[in-house]
């Protein structure tokens, strides 16, 4: 048995779990949010993928808990870092971290995808977005070919202080990020951020939504807002958004509607 654990904020990192899964049987697919409300976690197969987006080159805070909490028992472990520019030492923070629990990694690999920090980046254009989901595609499948064979690949630990950096400073200001989200008047209260929110980190009141410094910034809120009424910095109800044209947002919900 090959157990697929992923964490999504818009659907690209879905896509290739849900891709992987299909390659590799016998399989079963976990959310990486869903799972955290469990405890304990206690993982038991004969082969883990771990899927997560590098978040400024770093692992995302919640990927991260899991994998400190998570009791891996397996005899091959696999982490895959998706990613629109570079994964930078994300995949070398999950190797450290599992090395220091005695579960080493067996295998690492970078999967490339549409660039979605749309406020920095903004939306690319449709050629960009064609390229780069062929890309995944092609990268996904590979993995999975991989993993199949068992084949091994390890990270290696460079030095990489651009990267070092930049994950540091997101680690920083990543509280205060939270400030720069706003919501604009055509809010219908619907509440699907709430619901789809990875961290839990959206409540409704009043029919609006308030946003709590527990966010891991993944940008779902953002992005999958039937209303575009989410906004952050530059990003407004007229901004075009992003997610991977083949998720749906019912598949990304963690929480049901009250």
């Amino acid at each position: 048995m090959t157990k697929i654990y992923y964490f999504s904020g818009t659907g690209n990192t879905l896509w290739s779990a849900r891709r992987l899964a299909e390659l590799l049987t016998p399989r079963e697919i976990f959310n990486i949010a869903a799972e955290m409300r469990r405890e304990p976690i206690t993982i038991e197969a004969d082969a883990v993928i771990v899927l997560f987006p590098a978040y400024a080159y770093q692992t995302p805070s919640m990927v991260r808990r899991f994998l400190l909490r998570a009791e891996i028992r397996a005899s091959y472990i696999a982490a895959l870092a998706t990613f629109g520019s570079d994964p930078g030492g994300a995949l070398a923070e999950a190797s450290r971290i599992l090395k220091r629990k005695k579960t080493p990694l067996s295998f690492a690999g970078g999967i490339p995808c549409v660039e979605n920090y749309i406020t920095i980046f903004g939306v690319p254009s449709p050629a960009t977005k064609e390229k780069r989901l062929a890309m995944q595609k092609a990268a996904t499948e590979n993995m999975a070919r991989m993993i199949g064979e068992r084949k091994t690949r390890r990270v290696v630990l460079t030095f990489r202080p651009f990267s070092a950096l930049v994950s540091s400073l997101f680690r920083a200001a990543k509280r205060l990020f939270v400030k720069g989200y706003k919501v604009a008047d055509q809010c219908n209260g619907c509440g699907l951020c709430a619901r789809i929110c990875p961290a839990g980190a959206i409540v409704i009141i009043e029919n609006k939504p308030v946003f709590s410094s527990v966010c891991e910034h993944c940008q779902a809120c953002l992005n999958w807002c039937p209303m575009r009424a989410v906004r952050y910095i530059r990003i407004t109800p007229d901004s075009e958004r992003y997610h991977h044209p083949e998720v749906k947002a019912a598949d990304m919900l963690i929480r049901d509607a009250d």
